[in-house]
């Protein structure tokens, strides 16, 4: 989003600091923000029932390549905005939320399995008649995007992985150094916890400013009881395919153009999985972004916008 754009909330963050601002504002004030982020890139907000959740989506209908974009675990589909902003305005782009996650319904089954959030995807995009697209995925994103790319290659001209999760590299991260020892730092309870997450997710942080990051923090604490039940789901579903009988199928189907963008200081999925994707996936083109950690589509969104676009435009 562009400082010139961004100068009349600016203003209305400035007028809140001056005078003071409760947790309503905050929040009224966080909203705000989200807002004008789809509106500045003509994003706009629906919901569809797909099997047993209500999912919650953005989309830009547009005569371009379409882009269907998925988040990773604790994040939501506003994730996106900042890239979304940087992207050529041509493009038809599609962020939805995952169940459990931002303004989509629990699973009403209780089951967040990987594959059960693929045939949830797939029911929601069979309503949308995007009919062949580009498929991006961050991090539990990338995971859920290779496995619907696998089921469902005929829909896929290209698979864009952004520090994606589902192979492991010879290194580990710092996150699952952390985990192996009962730490979750990707659950936060408190305030305390929601700063060691954001750091350990942020290796070059946007600027948030002040009355923002309250909401952000109570938003985060309010999602950890539903977040402990994603993430069993999802560790589940990391134990059963992580054995060399997924990577082979993995590299048998995933034959359409693979893109591989990956920060070099990821504390959360360690950058060495990048040489195990492309052990599987040869065909795979790879960018590093340096200084750059868990989410490059927030911490360099012209840099990762760069890429895509140029990926995508050799691949329509």
């Amino acid at each position: 989003m562009k400082i010139t754009t961004l100068l009349p909330l600016l203003a209305l963050v400035s007028s809140q600091l001056l005078s003071g601002c409760s947790a309503k504002q905050q929040d009224d004030l966080l909203q705000t923000i989200t807002e004008w982020g789809r509106e500045h890139s003509d994003l706009t907000l629906h919901s569809a029932q797909a099997e047993d959740v209500e999912m919650s989506y953005l989309e830009r209908r547009r005569t371009g390549p379409t882009l269907v974009m998925l988040h990773g675990f604790s994040a939501n589909k506003d994730t996106w905005l900042h890239l979304a902003a940087d992207l050529p305005e041509d493009y038809t782009l599609f962020a939805p939320d995952f169940a459990g996650h931002g303004d989509s319904s629990i699973a009403a089954d209780g089951n967040y399995d990987l594959e059960k959030q693929v045939e949830r995807l797939h029911a929601l995009l069979e309503m949308q008649n995007l009919e062949q697209f580009h498929l991006a995925g961050n991090s539990m994103g990338g995971a859920i995007a290779t496995l619907y790319a696998m089921k469902y290659p005929e829909e896929i001209k290209s698979l864009i992985l952004i520090d994606a999760a589902g192979v492991d590299g010879k290194n580990k991260s710092p996150f699952f150094t952390m985990l192996e020892k009962g730490e979750n730092v990707l659950i936060a309870t408190d305030k305390e916890s929601f700063e060691r997450r954001m750091d350990l997710i942020l290796e070059k942080p946007p600027l948030i400013p002040w009355p923002i990051r309250p909401a952000l923090v109570r938003m985060t604490i309010n999602n950890a009881e539903i977040n402990k039940e994603i993430f069993a789901d999802m560790m589940a579903t990391r134990e059963r395919l992580k054995g060399e009988d997924y990577r082979l199928a993995m590299s048998k189907e995933l034959t359409m153009p693979v893109q591989i963008l990956w920060g070099s200081d990821d504390h959360i999925l360690d950058v060495s999985a990048v040489d195990e994707f492309k052990r599987y996936l040869p065909q795979a083109e790879v960018v590093i972004f340096d200084g750059i950690g868990h989410v490059p589509m927030v911490e360099a969104p012209g840099k990762t916008a760069d890429a895509v676009t140029d990926f995508v435009g050799r691949h329509l």
